[in-house]
């Protein structure tokens, strides 16, 4: 049974009922709106996490002549497939949900020969991920490609063309080390193509799809140079490069034949920038930089060449088109759409999404406030059609996010960005949202129905903090966290919310914090320090014992020195101390406000010890305190039975402390796990 006859089934019985669960606002701001009619409707949970007419991410097959993408199938997450001239010809499989365990990662593909799809599964949350593949025109059950349990695997890269090939990495001989293997998907066979020595810490494949380098550990311990090494046709490897351990370079693509490469870079530099690299002298020339912030991850044309785009993130992002051609026909693509009403206004971003080998099909992704479109552009006769549904009247439901920033009180400037809740003035109750990392950054991101849209239908502001030590503005900005996870970060956090205060936003006396993993460590360490008069905080997979974390390291990790200069060297006893005395674990006394805790049982990163012992130190000390835990998730909630109780949970929470609205009991809660 699917999820659109489950749901009319179960609206008979559940629907009478439903709009009694609901809880109207208590804080003054949201009461007088509320009065005023002036709130938008209250959607459901469900809305933003089960969202049955979802389909997304769209991939063009490389021959293009098929598309792939993502779409509810049954009463999960699918995959779809069906030839671009048939768009009522969908041939859909059901694969569960597809995990994204870090940004860049390849939840699925088209193979070479454009008739199997790659993907990865993650079945308890353990990120010992496999591989699978299925034959989208014959029938056949799906190839469990690395049916190994206990071992991590991931999709590296796509074989030759016209191939049914592919490159995956995985730790099956040696937990701590990624071998690199190709797989054949017709003869269902599985070769090893390098074996790591211990110290390789990423491969790098070629414009031919072959393995052309190597990024190899020189020490034993983490934070040794780096060498970056090309293969040789007699099998030996050279040295390009040599990588300081705070130094970042990344290749983009390595062309052997054509003697260059391309790369993200910031060695001598601040900032990321892209660069071009003479093989054979090393020589490198800059071909894009920014000067506020790090260059994102560039567009790259399909087989051959350097970007030919390249984004950045000061605030709003910004996309640069080096191909002059391309860049206008995707203005013109934009155009277009406008004018056929595909798309209701100018987008903020317009990016190719997918592009066949041919370059002739393209899929552009447009980004407005109100908006994600997937636009197919047929680059010969100038076509475009949208593939993903549009959503009707989301700019009267949902609210657009903005980009701020302020001076923090020792001068630095700090970035964030800010979702109003609609129909309110005045201030309202707000949440901080506090990535983790804390090597990440928060990114714009449309008004589309995600957990930010959520907590602004129920009515609070919605801060988001770049603090100090998060990536993407350059070296100095990151590395201005270290040693301070416990004191300038967190203040960094508590002055936002003050310049939202001071901006007429927030209501001081309805605040919250929430955040995940270091996020979830800096829920704690606010309600801990108290630099603003937090009413709650919801607490997801958070750190609260440093110590523990470090000496409970996943084998495959390779980043232990950037741990080491934020937190100190846990073997160190004065540095073991000093970690202990900054966990909350040493200060759980001095949480007194409200607490959600949520934690995925298989969490490899932070164990589930953490929050089990935070909860049980609250308990005790009748402190008021709420702990949610799924056995089958890990450091992050996916599914989507799941993220919708833990979404409900955290709903409940905010009403009952900020004076937010609620939608109450939702009817997909019914839904079998």
């Amino acid at each position: 049974m699917d999820l659109k006859r489950v749901a009319l089934l179960s609206a008979a019985v559940a629907l009478a009922g439903l709009s009694a669960c609901s809880t109207a606002p208590t804080a003054p701001a949201l009461v007088q709106a509320e009065r005023a009619a002036q709130l938008p409707p209250l959607i459901p949970v469900r809305r933003f996490v089960a969202n049955i007419d979802f389909a997304g991410g769209y991939q063009l097959s490389p021959d293009g002549a098929r598309l792939l993408w993502s779409q509810t199938v049954g009463t999960d997450a699918g995959l779809a497939v069906r030839a671009v001239a048939d768009s009522a010809g969908a041939a859909t499989f059901a694969t569960g949900f597809l995990p994204r365990f870090r940004p860049g990662t390849i939840r699925y593909t088209w193979l070479p020969d454009s008739r199997h799809v790659a993907y990865i599964k993650d079945l308890s949350g353990d990120e010992n991920t496999q591989i699978q593949v299925i034959d989208t025109q014959s029938g056949l059950s799906p190839w469990q490609v690395t049916p190994w349990p206990g071992v991590r695997s991931y999709i590296v890269s796509r074989g030759a063309p016209d191939t049914p090939r592919f490159l995956f990495a995985s730790n099956r001989r040696d937990r701590s080390s990624m071998d690199l293997f190709e797989a054949d998907a017709v003869k269902r066979e599985v070769r090893e193509v390098a074996r790591n020595d211990g110290h390789v810490t990423s491969w790098v494949i070629g414009a031919d799809h072959r393995l052309a380098g190597r990024a190899r550990q020189l020490g034993s311990a983490d934070g040794s140079d780096v060498a970056i090494e090309l293969l040789q046709p007699d099998g030996g490897w050279r040295l390009l490069r040599t990588v300081k351990a705070f130094d970042e370079f990344w290749f983009n693509r390595v062309d052997l034949g054509a003697g260059k490469a391309w790369a993200a870079s910031n060695i001598g530099r601040d900032k990321l920038a892209l660069v071009e690299i003479d093989l054979a002298s090393g020589r490198e020339t800059v071909i894009a930089q920014d000067p506020l912030v790090d260059v994102a991850a560039p567009v790259l044309p399909p087989l051959r060449g350097g970007p030919v785009a390249f984004v950045a993130h000061p605030g709003l992002p910004v996309i640069t088109y080096l191909d002059a051609q391309l860049g206008t026909g995707v203005r013109r693509a934009v155009q277009q759409a406008l004018a056929r009403g595909l798309i209701d206004a100018e987008p903020v971003i317009t990016r190719p999404q997918s592009t066949a080998l041919d370059g002739r099909r393209m899929v552009l992704r447009a980004e407005g406030d109100f908006d994600a479109a997937e636009l197919l552009l047929d680059r010969t006769t100038g076509e475009v059609t949208r593939l993903n549904p549009k959503e009707a009247n989301v700019a009267a439901l949902l609210s657009p996010e903005r980009p701020f920033s302020f001076a923090a009180s020792d001068g630095r400037t700090i970035h964030g960005y800010l979702v109003k809740p609609r129909g309110a003035t005045g201030p309202v109750p707000l949440v901080v949202e506090i990535h983790g990392g804390p090597w990440a950054r928060d990114l714009w991101r449309p008004a589309t129905f995600n957990g930010t849209q959520l907590l602004a239908n129920r009515g609070y502001a919605v801060l988001s903090v770049n603090y100090r030590g998060s990536r993407g503005y350059g070296r100095e900005f990151m590395m201005a966290g270290n040693e301070e996870y416990f004191g300038r970060m967190q203040k960094d956090v508590a002055e936002a919310a003050q310049w939202a205060i001071d901006q007429g936003i927030a209501d001081p006396k309805r605040m919250a914090v929430l955040g995940a993993s270091f996020g979830g460590f800096s829920v704690m360490a606010q309600l801990i320090r108290k630099d603003q008069d937090w009413r709650c905080g919801v607490n997801v997979v958070g750190v609260a014992n440093w110590a523990r974390v470090i000496e409970n390291w996943p084998p495959f990790w390779r980043n232990r020195h950037y741990f080491e200069a934020l937190l100190g060297d846990v073997k160190k006893p004065q540095d073991r101390a000093r970690m202990v005395a900054n966990s909350p674990v040493s200060h759980v006394d001095s949480i007194s406000a409200p607490m959600l805790v949520i934690h995925g049982a298989n969490d490899i990163r932070v164990l589930r010890q953490d929050s089990d012992d935070i909860v049980a130190g609250l308990q005790k000390l009748g402190r008021p305190v709420d702990y949610l835990s799924f056995p089958n998730e890990g450091h992050s909630v996916a599914r989507w039975r799941n993220r919708l109780e833990m979404w409900r949970r955290i709903e409940d929470t905010l009403a009952g402390c900020l004076g937010g609205r609620s939608a109450g009991w939702d009817f997909y809660q019914l839904m079998p796990r």
